[in-house]
């Protein structure tokens, strides 16, 4: 093996092992992300649970056609707020990411073969590294996503929620 293959060898190790940090440092920025969502969701189930407490004790038995809107919407909202919560809990599992070998076989592998040989055989371990964490991140990226749409539309329930009970308690 000539010094141009082995300098190609070390430059494509170099560069899979960058694309494998990259990749391992974008999978953790994902789940820092799905970790605020679900730290914001659990304080603000709390605090509507707490507005909603207040609300209906004042509701209970509905004398109007607003108690029965606020109602329903405390439940649309409850509901949105649960489903929000369980995709947001699906998305922060911890998830076991792919490790790069260091156990006694490598080291065999390494004074057994030609450094050539071992660059591009830890250029393929990282390749299939690679692989492995970009299908883990998109599977969390998908739930992300969907808590980040059920976080939309429980947004927008709570709104809804918080004017009709504003509108029921103005209209006592």
């Amino acid at each position: 093996m000539d010094e141009v293959d082995l300098e190609k060898f070390k430059i494509l190790y170099e560069h899979q092992k960058n694309q494998f940090e990259k990749e391992v440092e974008r999978f953790r920025r994902l789940e820092e992300k799905a970790t605020k969502y679900f730290g914001s969701m659990t304080i603000a189930v709390g605090a509507y649970l707490f507005l909603v407490r207040w609300a209906v004790e004042s509701l209970l038995p509905p004398k109007n056609l607003i108690d029965w809107l606020v109602i329903i919407s405390i439940i649309l909202t409850f509901v949105s707020f649960m489903s929000s919560w369980s995709f947001s809990f699906r998305a922060t599992k911890l998830s076991d990411i792919i490790r790069m070998p260091s156990d006694t076989a490598l080291i065999e592998y390494f004074s057994d073969n030609l450094r050539g040989t071992v660059l591009l055989g830890l250029s393929r371990r990282y390749s299939e590294a690679i692989i492995e964490i970009e299908k883990a991140y998109r599977d969390k990226l998908y739930l992300v996503i969907k808590t980040y749409s059920e976080i939309t539309f429980t947004a927008w329930s709570l709104t809804i929620s918080v004017a009709l009970i504003s509108a029921s308690r103005w209209s006592n």
